[in-house]
Formats: C-alpha cells, sequence, structure tokens
C-alpha cells in the first residue's frame, strides 16, 4: 500500500449543509427493513437528497452526474459559483446548473469533452469514486492509506485513471465488496449506494473548513469508586457519626477536625470522600495543624459517580423565567416591561443586600438598573463627585440632570442609591424615602446604619466616595441587556431580556483558606458562586487540584496561591479542572517580589490539561491564568472566550507554555495579548511553543497573539497563528527575545504588516543617535527605565553574579551613555525574526524595521505566501491544511496541541 503523508489540521465537522425535512412517513418505495433506508433518510434529513416526485424515492434508479454534482453541492451549503460552467449541455436555471459550475470550478468534475458534462448520463462506482477523491482533495479531509484492490476478483477491470480513487475509497470505507467480492467498477451506481456512500463519507470525515490544528474541548476526567478512605462525608450523613461508609459525616468541618486526631506516622495517605450531593455554603479554614506529609498527604475528593457541591450562591436556570402579571409590569416604563421576565428567589435569599452577592450571566456580570446605561462617549464612567454633598440625614443633589431624573420618578417608589465600581458592579445600598426637588434633598431615614462600604459612611461622606455611586430608582431604570432589580420584599429576580442561567455569587470570604496549610489535594470536587473567592492559601505547599470544577466567582482572583516560603518550591499541580464564568482571574500564583528571593524560592508550578472559559469578565489586565514564580509549566490547557489575557507571566522565568489553544481570548482588552508580560525584564528560559493562537482580533491599539512587553530572553516558536489581527509585539523595553518557525495564516489588516513581528527600538531616534544628542538620550523614558534597573544590580553585586550565572547575557548592554553608538547600548540588543512564514496575509507582508534595529538584530529568512502559493499546505483557500508531501514543516507536534 502506498502511504500517503496525511497530517491533519482540522477537526469540527462541516456544517454548513442545507436542510429540508424528510417525509413524514417515509418513501413508499422505500421499506422499513431495506438495507439502504437509514441512509436514505440521512441523505433526505441533511437535505443532500430529495425524492423523484409523489412519495417515491427510487433507490434502485440510476445515479446521474447532475445528481452526484448536486449532492456534493447541497453538502458544500450551496455556494454560489464565480462564473458559468460553460457547459453547452448544462442551460441556465436547471436545478443542477449552479452546482455543474461549482463542480468544474473546484475540480471535482470535468466534462466528458471540453463543452459537454452530459448531465443525464449514467455515473459508474469508478466514475463516483474518483468524483469523491476530487471532492476530498479540494476539502479537509485525511487522506488514508491506500488499499490494495488485488484481493477483488474483479481488480483487473478497474481503468488506470479510477486506480487510486478506487484504493482510496476502498481503505476509507466508502465503497464496499459487492456479490462475489467484486468492486463492479464499471457498473452503473444507485440513488440507494450513494445515499450510502455519503453518509459514510460523513463518518469518515467529519471536518471543517478553516479550522486549522487538531483541537479537542475539555472532557471532564473519570473517577474511580473510592472505597479505602478514612473518613466519608454525605449530605445525608450525620457529624456525630464516625464517618465510617455506613455512619459519614455531615460536614467537611468535622471530617476535618477526625483528620487532626490521626497520626500520620507511618501512613501513605490520609483520604476524606465526599458522597454525591450538595452541601451549600462552604466557608472552611485549613491551617497548619491540617496540613499532610510527603510520606502522608491528606485528600479530598469524591467518592464515585455524581457531583460533590459546594456552593455559596444559587444559580437561577433560564426555565425559571416567567413573564410578568399586568400588575407587576406597572412597576416598569411601559417601554422596557415587556422585555423584563421574573424569577422567584425566595427560596434561596432570605434577605436582598447587594452588597453580600453578585449576579453573573454566563458571558458577563450583571448590573443592577441604574441611570445612565451608558454615556454619550458609550463608556460607562460614574457621576463626578461633585454632583452630590451630605449632611448627617440628607443627600443633596446638585446636578441638574440628576435632579430632573429623580423628579421624573413616581412619588410613591422609594429611591435606592447605589454604588458601582466602573465596571458596573453592584456595592451596597442605601435607602431614602423622599427626594424633595425645590432643594435638591434626598432623605435617609436610618443614617445610624450607613456605617460601612462606599455608600454607608454618614455623616462622613466625602466626595471621592461619591465618585462610586448612583442614583436610581430601580425598578424604573432596568432597561437595558445585563440589568436587574430584586425586589426587597417579595424576592423577586426581574431581568431585562434573560438569556442562559444566571449565578448568584454570595458568602463572606473564601470557600476555602488555606494557611500554612501543607500536602493537601482536592479532587473531584464542584465549587460554585462565590463572592471572595473560592480557594486562597498562604504559606501553603505541595497543593494538588485534581479534576475540579470551579465557576461563579466574582472575586478579583478565584483561586489564589502567594506566598511561598522562603527556599521552598510551591509544588503546586493544577490537572484535568474546569474554569468557567469568573469576575477576575481563574488561577494566580503569586511569585516574591524580592529578587533574591524569588531566586531561591517557588517553582514547581504545573498547570496541565485544564479548560479556562468566560474569565475576567469585570476586571481588566488579569490572567485567566497568572503566574509571577519560576519554573512554571502551563501545558495542554484550552483557553476559551476570556475577557483579558489568557496568560500572564509577568516577572516569571524559565517559565514553559506549550500545547496549548487560545481561541478567542482578549475579547474585551486592548493594546495586550493572550500571553502577556509587562514591564518584567527577567524572563529568560521562558520558552512558548506549540501552541495554536484563533481568532485573537480587535482593539483599537491592537490584541496580540503574544505581547513581550519589558521581557527578556523569550523564545517564541513553533507556533501555529490563525485569524488573530496582530501576532507579536516585541518592543522597546524587551531584549534577547527569540520569534521563530511560525507559521501565522489568514492574520488581517488593521495594523500595519510590519508591527505585527513588532521589535519597537524606535526611542532612540535615528537624529539622536547620529546627532550624538545625550541629553535627549538621558531624558528618554525607556533609558530611565533601563537604567533604575541595572542600579538595582549594581548596588547588589553578589544577585548580579546569581543573575549572570542563571542567565549568560543578561547584562550585555551599557549604562554608559557615552557608548551610544554601539551595540552593547542599543536596548532592544539582539532580537532574533527568523524563519516565520506568513500565509495569505489580507494586507501587503513587509520585513522593513527601521535601521536602528536591524543593527543589532537578526532578522531573516522570514517569507510570505498567497494563500495556494505557499510550500507547506494543499489549498489552504479551499481550507485543506494538510501537510504537502515532503514538506519542511516546523516542528509542531499537532496532535498534541489541547489534547487531553
Amino acid at each position: 500500500m502506498k502511504k500517503i503523508l496525511s497530517l491533519i489540521i482540522a477537526v469540527v465537522m462541516l456544517a454548513s449543509c442545507v436542510t429540508v425535512a424528510a417525509a413524514k412517513d417515509g418513501f413508499s418505495d422505500v421499506a422499513e427493513d431495506r438495507w439502504s433506508a437509514a441512509s436514505i433518510k440521512y441523505a433526505v434529513d441533511n437535505g443532500y437528497m430529495k425524492g423523484v416526485g409523489g412519495d417515491k424515492f427510487d433507490p434502485e434508479g440510476s445515479l446521474t452526474r447532475a445528481m452526484v454534482a448536486t449532492v456534493l453541492w447541497r453538502r458544500e451549503g450551496e455556494p454560489k459559483p464565480t462564473a458559468p460552467s460553460g457547459f453547452s449541455d448544462v442551460p441556465a436555471n436547471e436545478w443542477y446548473t449552479d452546482a455543474v459550475a461549482w463542480a468544474k470550478e473546484t475540480g471535482v468534475v470535468k466534462g466528458i469533452t471540453a463543452t459537454t458534462f452530459e448531465p443525464d448520463g449514467k455515473i459508474t462506482r469508478e466514475q463516483l469514486a474518483t468524483m469523491l477523491f476530487r471532492f476530498s482533495s479540494s476539502a479537509p479531509v485525511s487522506v488514508p492509506e491506500r488499499a490494495d484492490l488485488t484481493p477483488f476478483s474483479d481488480d483487473e477491470k478497474v481503468s488506470e485513471w479510477a486506480n487510486e480513487p478506487l484504493e482510496w475509497a476502498v481503505e476509507a470505507g466508502l465503497i464496499k465488496g459487492t456479490d462475489g467480492n467484486r468492486l463492479a467498477p464499471d457498473g452503473d451506481a444507485t440513488r440507494e449506494q450513494f445515499a450510502a456512500i455519503i453518509e459514510r463519507y460523513d463518518g469518515s470525515f467529519k471536518l471543517a473548513y478553516n479550522e486549522p490544528v487538531l483541537f479537542s474541548h475539555y472532557t471532564e476526567p473519570d473517577y474511580p469508586l473510592v472505597d479505602d478512605a478514612d473518613f466519608y462525608v454525605s449530605v445525608n450523613g450525620d457529624d456525630s457519626a464516625d464517618g465510617s461508609f455506613d455512619h459519614p459525616f455531615r460536614t467537611w468541618e468535622r471530617a476535618r477536625d477526625a483528620v487532626r486526631t490521626l497520626d500520620k506516622t507511618g501512613r501513605n495517605g490520609i483520604k476524606v470522600a465526599f458522597m454525591a450531593g450538595d452541601y451549600g455554603p462552604l466557608d472552611l479554614t485549613l491551617t497548619e495543624e491540617d496540613s499532610g506529609t510527603p510520606e502522608c498527604p491528606i485528600t479530598y475528593c469524591k467518592y464515585g459517580d455524581g457531583d460533590v457541591i459546594f456552593d455559596n450562591g444559587f444559580t437561577v436556570t433560564e426555565d425559571r423565567f416567567l413573564p410578568l402579571s399586568e400588575s407587576e409590569k406597572g412597576l416598569f416604563r411601559s417601554s422596557a416591561a415587556g422585555s423584563i421576565k421574573k424569577a422567584d428567589v425566595s427560596g434561596e435569599l432570605a434577605d436582598y443586600d447587594p452588597a453580600a452577592c453578585l449576579v453573573m450571566g454566563e458571558d458577563r456580570v450583571c448590573t443592577l438598573a441604574r441611570f445612565p446605561n451608558k454615556y454619550e462617549d458609550g463608556s460607562d464612567h460614574l457621576f463626578e463627585g461633585a454632583a452630590y454633598n451630605c449632611d448627617d440625614e440628607h443627600i443633596r443633589v446638585t446636578m441638574p440632570m440628576l435632579i430632573s431624573k429623580l423628579s421624573s420618578y413616581r412619588p410613591e417608589e422609594k429611591i435606592y442609591v447605589y454604588g458601582y465600581l466602573t465596571t458596573g458592579w453592584s456595592k451596597d445600598l442605601l435607602e431614602t424615602d423622599g427626594f424633595d426637588p425645590a432643594t435638591g434633598l434626598l432623605h435617609v431615614p436610618h443614617p445610624e446604619t450607613t456605617t460601612a462600604g462606599y455608600l454607608r459612611r454618614l455623616p462622613e461622606f466625602d466626595s471621592a466616595s461619591w465618585n462610586q455611586t448612583a442614583l436610581v430608582n430601580a425598578s424604573e431604570e432596568l432597561d437595558a441587556a445585563g440589568e436587574f432589580w430584586v425586589d426587597p420584599v417579595t424576592k423577586t429576580l426581574y431581568m431585562y431580556k434573560p438569556a442562559g442561567d444566571y449565578m448568584f455569587a454570595g458568602g463572606d470570604g473564601a470557600m476555602i483558606a488555606m494557611d500554612h496549610a501543607d500536602g493537601v489535594s482536592f479532587a473531584g470536587l464542584t465549587f460554585r458562586n462565590s463572592l471572595r473567592g473560592i480557594l486562597h492559601a498562604e504559606h501553603s505547599h505541595s497543593l494538588t487540584l485534581d479534576g475540579c470544577s470551579f465557576s461563579g466567582c466574582a472575586a478579583e482572583n478565584a483561586v489564589m496561591i502567594k506566598e511561598c516560603d522562603v527556599g521552598r518550591p510551591y509544588d503546586v499541580a493544577v490537572s484535568g479542572c474546569d474554569f468557567t464564568h469568573f469576575a477576575g482571574a481563574a488561577l494566580n500564583i503569586e511569585g516574591d517580589g524580592d529578587l533574591e528571593v524569588k531566586l531561591s524560592s517557588g517553582g514547581g508550578v504545573t498547570v496541565d490539561n485544564n479548560r479556562f472559559a468566560r474569565v475576567g469578565l469585570s476586571y481588566s489586565a488579569k490572567g485567566a491564568v497568572a503566574v509571577s514564580t519560576d519554573g512554571a509549566r502551563i501545558a495542554h490547557n484550552v483557553f476559551e472566550q476570556c475577557s483579558w489575557e489568557a496568560v500572564d507571566f509577568r516577572g516569571a522565568a524559565d517559565l514553559t507554555v506549550e500545547y496549548n489553544v487560545f481561541d478567542e481570548v482578549c475579547r474585551n482588552g486592548d493594546d495586550t495579548g493572550a500571553i502577556q508580560n509587562y514591564s518584567e525584564i527577567v524572563n529568560f528560559g521562558t520558552v512558548i511553543r506549540y501552541n495554536l493562537f484563533r481568532g485573537i482580533r480587535g482593539g483599537t491599539n491592537g490584541r496580540y497573539c503574544v505581547y513581550l512587553d519589558g521581557s527578556s530572553g523569550v523564545e517564541f516558536y513553533s507556533n501555529v497563528l490563525y485569524c488573530c489581527d496582530c501576532c507579536v509585539m516585541n518592543n522597546s523595553l524587551s531584549k534577547s527575545n527569540v520569534i521563530r518557525g511560525n507559521v501565522m495564516i489568514n492574520t488581517e489588516s488593521g495594523v500595519s504588516a510590519g508591527a505585527r513581528i513588532h521589535p519597537d527600538c524606535t526611542a532612540f531616534t535615528e537624529e539622536a543617535m547620529a546627532e550624538g544628542d545625550v541629553d535627549r538620550i538621558l531624558n528618554d523614558g525607556t533609558y530611565k527605565r533601563w537604567i533604575s534597573i541595572f542600579r538595582y544590580f549594581e548596588y547588589r553585586p553578589s544577585l548580579k553574579a546569581k543573575v549572570n550565572e542563571m542567565w549568560p547575557g543578561y547584562f550585555d548592554i551599557t549604562t554608559d551613555v557615552e557608548k551610544w553608538n554601539t551595540a552593547e547600548f542599543c536596548l532592544n540588543s539582539s532580537v532574533t525574526i527568523t524563519g516565520n512564514v506568513d500565509i495569505n496575509h489580507t494586507g501587503t507582508y513587509k520585513d522593513d524595521y527601521p535601521e536602528n534595529v536591524r543593527k543589532y538584530s537578526i532578522i531573516e529568512n522570514n517569507a510570505a505566501y498567497a494563500a495556494d502559493e505557499n510550500p507547506l499546505f494543499v489549498n489552504p483557500s479551499r481550507g485543506d491544511y494538510r501537510v504537502k508531501d515532503g514538506a519542511e514543516f516546523p516542528d509542531i507536534q499537532f496532535e498534541k496541541i489541547g489534547r487531553y
């Protein structure tokens, strides 16, 4: 058999088919037990084939050339051809006209002659195999090894031109032998045979156009039944029990206390297993006495099947929302009432205080109804502090716009004062009971209770605090997507145009707070809806998160691990976890800010095989994963639809980021990157490789795949960057970075092509260097930044020696201004940009970096190609990213990208 190189760079099933409904009762000439019945139904249900008239399908009817072209055309979604077919026997406006023109255009069919197609001509089995082979060659499907046809009794009857297509079709399972183990290559193909073949084709080649690189979604790990736990916990348990399987505890706290009583000597571990169930809110503290040891770690895990859920709030599912009654519509503006729905949350909310919970939708942090929704410039900044003055019992409104707004509210409705951060979060609530438009005074009936928070400072209100507030009658201002209001009396949630589920995050602190607690693992547990954080660990080492699910956290960091003890590695492993719907970062592992401490601490961090989705919905400039400790590895993760950075590694060295998928991240960010380092220089030993970046787009100043702002010693190589606006930012504070061997596909214009790999070493202008303008150089902000960094080391010679030993070349730069015209002086020295391939960029490719960049850098062997003139892939304009036979391809192991 002839083996064909068939590296596949696609995975999602082609879904652009036009569908038509199958006959309700099937076809009268297709019996339910007919061998082809299921295939015929499949072809009809997917819109590929239709009946021949009435209730007939004609399964044994001959297949014509026009029928095959039309079925394949329908499977492609009926694309409009760019020109007529040119065949004299294919008239305009026939049911097959556009299909034949498309099939000729794409090379699927060729004419019987140069001018004739013979649309009604019968098609043989080998002709059908050939058309499918051509169709597959113009589409992103794998080409299997070729089958050996000699075992078939009539293999000698195969035409020479059909030999390879039939080998391919047999190996792919599309065509099988007939009676007598015959191929019957010259036999007429029937309609039912084609229905079966097209079904097999879809089963073999579930691929999509324009989707380079293998890609898989997160799959929940399987956990074996735990039958060796030391203690068990159940929602039906009793804390007065002994924690055995038959008599489990009820709470985690009781299990923790039981673990404390055990002697760890001679044990190889202690295990607590939770049986499936919803355990409600969690407020757990683990301290030094709850630590495991290297020989005896402590594991908290689920028992078997089913979810073990800890929920500090609650979730309102979409099906709970109901239309408003007529009386309820009167609470709202008539123009908005028709778009508002309600959900009864009285069972979950004993009280309602907007300071005590936060509401998140599936793709946003929701806001209490507010005025205004947006300013004319599109921003949602808040009122100026000068809008208000206060005394002990009143708030005086001075802004005419607000006086007018407050005067328009119904007098019987109380006015609530809500506090907001600039993102529109609810922060606090203050009840008032009357507004006097003449004086602008709002009366506060209970000033003695207003003692905490932005809005509870009476009588010490000041303009700074009021800079984060808005006055609103919540019900009348419920008129924008993402806004809600909770009636504090009936505990009814009102949502404007609700879509999907909504999560109420609550709780007074992190669900699990750890302090000097080492050697603890959490496996298979689910944590939801925390206002203040899920897991916050300080001075804690040897932690493992395995197959846990985290969602609905409103804190700046959902999982926070910080303050590594001096001289100890973190030894943190996060694997197989699902992180979704966070206001801030999903995972933040902080290193020590003191470089001397950092070089002897931290490390041992592995973030592997996790999913991060819809992270950073409110907090800006925060990575889904933020790591500032050295020696971490972030691999095989999928980052989907994150609002800001996916990975933030400021201050981290010896970091490895590999085999990850970054899919539509940086959705709200600007002048940032999927992988971001901002103004931190000690990154030597960091490698970013074998990753797929897809759909990183938008932003006024650009959204980059990797943003190396002030990075040093980073290697970015063998990555695929697909349909992204901006690829790499390497600016004037960066040095000794290497950008090599990356493949950029279908990158779009909007940022100049020359800036897409962007060593912005222009802070020292050619004029300043040519004139020897030392004053201008000395006063440059970039130069001052570098001088301050290197002076730091001049006062710490032992630290400088350590850094130079770890990262040779780090100090290959001078602080002597008199050397301004030497290679030593260039702040962006030794930037290497080489061997990168740009395919099908919509703008004009440029390699025109400034001369003062080229003078001290290596920029060579980068290439740009039109879509189908590239040396790597078969036919990108048709979405075919199979690697060409013999192509010299960068060292990218596609089968490992984003895989679990």
